[in-house]
């Protein structure tokens, strides 16, 4: 499911560079920390910023080399209106002598409410158990099989500190701010051209392929991979986020032409057994023995890219709070039907396919594992037909976001009031700001281009 929907084309990375005149002029002051005084929250915008938040950045400083009593913390407030299901960004900023760091923070939304409707708790615990523990093992499992940084999956943000307690319902996760390395992101509103989309099914080849020799050479340790949708909190009978997902549904049957009986059929099925259909496709016994740790969260804003004379080079996987255990093509059929047009489907999505099976397969060979035993073509094609209509499902929540400007998205904490006050909310506010042209052109396109999915592709 998607989880964040990003203030401006630079998604968490990128947005807390450009907060408004209003919110950086509210946000500059400076916290000093010393080892004695007690910490004050530091005022961000309209809000405090909660005292676990400079405990993160007390054991930052320290891990990072800092000085207790010589350093300052500044923080700048990246979230705003629209911002995200489940967080709110800060760019905090580590200054002692001519030293200055910056560092991307990530804590559940400071709104109580939109903390209680969005399953904020458990989302945050899912992205903890991933930077702390998951990904490290992934990492060095390559290592130790000796795959060169270049040719394995090693690319996503540096953590320097993930913590969460439920109890308390404090979480924070503190990365490595991209744009120091020159990574940006891809404007959310156009379609992903060419080279984008190989280096992501690239990426995800690489990222499936690790999963599944861990499985094969470590049984017993890959048993905690095995981790359930943490959206799963968020799917019960008249939770805001569910009637979201049927009023899109509702939405993107409208986008066709009414000679198009076929395709609205399809829509109206879909829309009838939504959440059925969702909670199937997260039976990940369903998909053994192919399932793998999944992203979950797989669309363009949850990608960075650096760029060489103009050209992408490089791609970095960013926001793992909808990691799942899953089907691998459920990220495929995501990014594929979401993020890329009509056009580019028509003449590049076979080949697609086929570059991410073949960096699966190069990356197995690399950890001592034959494709055609861990992940047969074949076994990939069947697993296209199964999972394919998942990205259209995901289609009708994401697109009209797409073709939405940042500062026109869903104020997600007058929604969350909204709906605590009331028990109902007006979802068509949800869409209501959408350039309508672009997302029935995108929308009832994805809707056609579904069947395509479940067709061969070329052996060889």
């Amino acid at each position: 499911m998607v989880l964040e929907s990003k203030s401006d084309p630079s998604e968490e990375q990128v947005r807390v560079a450009e907060s408004s005149p209003i919110i950086e002029e509210a946000i500059e002051k400076t916290n000093h920390v010393t080892e004695e005084r007690e910490k004050e929250p530091l005022s961000s915008g309209t809000r405090d910023l909660p005292k676990f938040f400079y405990t993160a950045m007390e054991q930052v400083a320290k891990k990072e080399g800092f000085h207790d009593g010589q350093y300052a913390v500044e923080v700048e407030d990246g979230s705003s209106k629209g911002d995200g299901f489940v967080g709110e960004l800060f760019r905090a900023f580590l200054t002692e002598g001519d030293r200055r760091e910056v560092y991307l923070c990530k804590i559940p939304p400071l709104n109580e409410a939109r903390r209680e409707q969005f399953g904020t708790m458990q989302i945050f615990e899912r992205e903890a158990l991933v930077y702390n523990k998951l990904l490290p093992l992934m990492f060095a499992y390559q290592e130790e099989k000796g795959v060169a940084r270049e040719d394995g999956f090693f690319n996503v943000p540096k953590c320097y500190y993930a913590h969460y307690d439920g109890q308390t319902e404090e979480a924070i996760i503190v990365m490595e701010d991209l744009r120091v390395k020159e990574y940006n992101m891809f404007n959310k509103e156009k379609p992903v051209d060419y080279e984008h989309a190989r280096l992501t099914m690239e990426l995800l080849g690489r990222y499936n392929a690790v999963s599944l020799a861990l499985k094969h050479d470590r049984p017993k340790e890959f048993e905690q991979f095995k981790i359930h949708d943490p959206m799963k909190e968020m799917m019960g009978p008249g939770n805001p986020f569910v009637m979201m997902l049927q009023k899109t549904a509702m939405d993107a049957i409208e986008t066709l032409e009414p000679h198009e009986t076929k395709e609205r059929t399809k829509m109206q099925k879909l829309l009838d057994t939504i959440v059925a259909d969702i909670e199937r496709y997260d039976n990940y016994e369903l998909a053994e023995p192919y399932a793998v740790l999944g992203h979950g969260d797989c669309w363009i804003n949850n990608m960075m890219y650096r760029y060489r004379k103009g050209a992408p080079e490089q791609v970095i996987l960013l926001d793992w709070q909808s990691a799942r255990y899953s089907s691998p093509i459920l990220d495929l059929a995501y990014f594929i039907l979401c993020c890329t047009d009509e056009e580019f489907r028509r003449r590049h999505y076979d080949e697609m396919m086929t570059i991410y099976y073949n960096s699966l397969a190069t990356l197995l060979e690399k950890l001592g594992h034959s494709p055609q035993q861990i992940f047969p073509r074949t076994a990939f094609l069947r697993q296209l037909r199964q999972y394919g209509r998942f990205g259209l499902m995901l289609a009708a929540f994401v697109v009209p976001m797409l073709c939405t400007r940042n500062e026109d998205l869903l104020d997600m904490d007058a929604t969350a009031e909204m709906f605590r006050e009331t028990q109902s909310v007006d979802i068509a506010i949800y869409t209501k700001n959408t350039n309508q042209s672009a997302y029935r052109k995108r929308m009832s396109a994805v809707i056609r281009d579904t069947p395509v999915t479940s067709l061969h592709l070329p052996v060889g």
